[in-house]
């Protein structure tokens, strides 16, 4: 099969959550060929170099410097996002006179359908939560079904069973017709015999967030007897900052690398991403997480996976990473045992139809 791939730009989790879709379907023998711009871009080009890759527009949302702003700011920027939509779809079509596709696969990027070519969205998004009221969530809700109901499946990277990961946001009160739960999705692969002392911190998400998370992190970090490993979520630099005296610093990780240092780590501290979330699951890790401020699906998931015992969640503003290293180590967090394998079949499927 000649699949094309393309991952929305809003954050890393979206393209790392697609390598082991990639791989899969390269050990399949299929084609694939990406699409995107920026960071997302790079990092699969980094894990995938042999691969065609297309450039693409992608969304380029950013998010404010403070929390309380993230509502009116992606409200005002939801019409950069609609137009983003068209203009994908536009450039799908024109892309197909001169190209053969026999997939597309979309993640999350609601404008790559088409009529002649089997088409499939990756999202787990679909009880949208936007943080502007009941009334604003069923009508973006509304808007997204009619999206997603254009493809021809919809995949949702979690478990069926007991709220999987990401609770109701991946299991609405009706899914979609199309809609087909294919398990958690990651890149990661736990390494036996490696321990460090080292804590890891990784870091992603849209800027002004990322970089306004790093800063607290260091400085507080700095002050403390603990050593620590930063990766930066920055595939696309060169510049990688000099280490500090209990702080070493990497821009990024390819999956080997990742798996090695995180299977090492007596903990991590990340975002609340879904992407990095199924990346601790799978790697078995304590973890604390730190939602991205004002967006509604990370305080979502923080809230859910708190709930059930898995990890430790912190507000932003309100990080004391001493005591949270502290209670960390005192907490009995444990994340559950997930099967990561349930994809494997589903690729299957589509190389017998």
């Amino acid at each position: 099969m000649n699949v094309l791939l393309v991952p929305l730009d809003w954050g890393l989790g979206h393209a790392t959550r697609c390598i082991p879709l990639i791989s899969s379907m390269l050990d399949k023998g299929w084609t694939v060929c990406l699409a995107g711009e920026g960071k997302t871009l790079a990092l699969l080009k980094e894990e995938f170099p042999s691969l065609e890759c297309i450039p693409l527009q992608g969304y380029r949302v950013n998010y404010p410097r403070s929390g309380n702003w993230f509502t009116p700011w992606m409200l005002f920027q939801s019409p950069k996002i609609f137009s983003s939509i068209l203009r994908e779809h536009r450039w799908l079509k024109r892309l197909l006179k001169t190209r053969r596709f026999d997939l597309v696969i979309s993640d999350n990027r609601y404008g790559l359908h088409h009529e002649s070519v089997p088409c499939i969205i990756l999202t787990h998004q679909l009880h949208i939560v936007t943080g502007w009221g009941p009334l604003a969530d069923r009508v973006i809700r509304a808007f997204s079904t009619a999206y997603i109901r254009k493809f021809t499946q919809c995949w949702i990277p979690d478990a069926k069973e007991n709220g999987g990961i990401a609770g109701r946001l991946s299991h609405p009160e009706i899914l979609p017709r199309n809609a087909r739960y294919i398990g958690p999705l990651s890149r990661l692969q736990p390494i036996e015999g490696n321990t460090s002392n080292e804590i890891l911190i990784t870091l992603s998400g849209p800027e002004p967030q990322r970089t306004i998370l790093e800063e607290k992190l260091i400085a507080q970090a700095t002050q403390l007897p603990h050593r620590f490993l930063i990766v930066r979520g920055l595939p696309h630099k060169d510049i990688v900052p000099p280490p500090l005296q209990n702080i070493r610093f990497i821009n990024h990780l390819d999956a080997r690398d990742l798996s090695r240092e995180m299977s090492a780590a007596r903990g991590v501290i990340c975002r609340s991403g879904y992407s990095s979330v199924m990346d601790l699951i799978r790697m078995g890790k304590p973890a604390i997480l730190i939602p991205t401020p004002g967006q509604t699906e990370q305080e979502h998931i923080a809230r859910h996976v708190a709930e059930k015992g898995w990890f430790l969640t912190v507000e932003q503003s309100r990080l004391n990473l001493s005591a949270a290293l502290d209670a960390l180590q005192l907490a009995k967090c444990s994340p559950p045992a997930m099967d990561f394998n349930p994809f494997k079949q589903v690729l299957g499927e589509l190389s017998t139809q």
